[in-house]
């Protein structure tokens, strides 16, 4: 039986001498695990849809629950990643949360959409932080994480001078309201973090850093998921 899906590979390990195991985040089937043949050989024919980020329609021959790819037609491969370190980490940070976050076969279109216009943003474009840390704002929205930004936790008022994170509640607290419970951040780490949902964050934003070291603690604390790629970056950016 014969499948075809539009997907992102997310990773691959070696298996056997010449063979990778993929996993492939699909529009219609979620994450799947695919065998991709002699790829590790000189001039393979499918050596491209076996590299990270590669977004290809995939051919899959299958059998049971078990897929090897015997065709693929490139959509994209995102080439500009692998020339910026920042921007690679960037990328693995997106599909390093798509792995963390989505068993198999777990079918998500809005965030497949997502995935992919984080990564087009992240290749193309200079504003390749603040297209990561709007991918993370929604998509952890998407996984049912999503930060309180629309002012204070507690009064509802807008946030005007210190501000406070409660990563149990992914909540921000004014000074009035602050019970010693949360830590204190720069208020333009909220103001950036407003920016990146609503599309109109860029890299030039003096919160956009701070957002990405803010985002890691949140996913490392609330959700208990180390997204390896993301601490790179960070280490990186310091």
């Amino acid at each position: 039986m014969e499948e075809k899906q539009n997907g992102i590979v997310l990773s691959g390990i070696n298996f056997s001498e010449n063979d990778k195991l993929l996993n492939i985040f699909t529009l219609n089937k979620g994450v799947v695990c695919a065998k991709i043949k002699g790829v590790k050989k000189a001039g393979a024919k499918l050596k491209f849809a076996a590299e990270p980020f590669c977004f290809a329609e995939y051919i899959f021959s299958k059998s049971g629950d078990k897929r090897t790819v015997i065709g693929a037609s490139l959509i994209d491969s995102f080439y500009p990643i692998r020339e910026n370190i920042q921007k690679f980490f960037c990328a693995g940070t997106v599909t390093e949360f798509i792995k963390h976050f989505y068993q198999e076969e777990m079918v998500d279109e809005k965030e497949f959409m997502l995935t992919i216009n984080a990564l087009k943003e992240i290749a193309y474009t200079d504003d390749y932080l603040s297209a990561l840390v709007k991918f993370l704002v929604l998509a952890l929205e998407n996984q049912g994480f999503g930060l309180k930004l629309d002012g204070c936790f507690c009064c509802e008022n807008k946030i005007e001078k210190r501000t406070f994170f409660d990563y149990r509640n992914g909540a921000f607290i004014c000074e009035k309201c602050f019970d010693n419970i949360g830590r204190e951040i720069n208020g333009i780490t909220l103001s950036a973090l407003i920016e990146a949902k609503d599309g109109s964050l860029t890299d030039e934003h003096q919160g956009t850093k701070k957002a990405l070291k803010l985002l890691e603690y949140y996913i490392k604390n609330r959700t208990e998921e180390n997204i390896k790629s993301l601490k790179e970056l960070n280490d990186i950016l310091t």
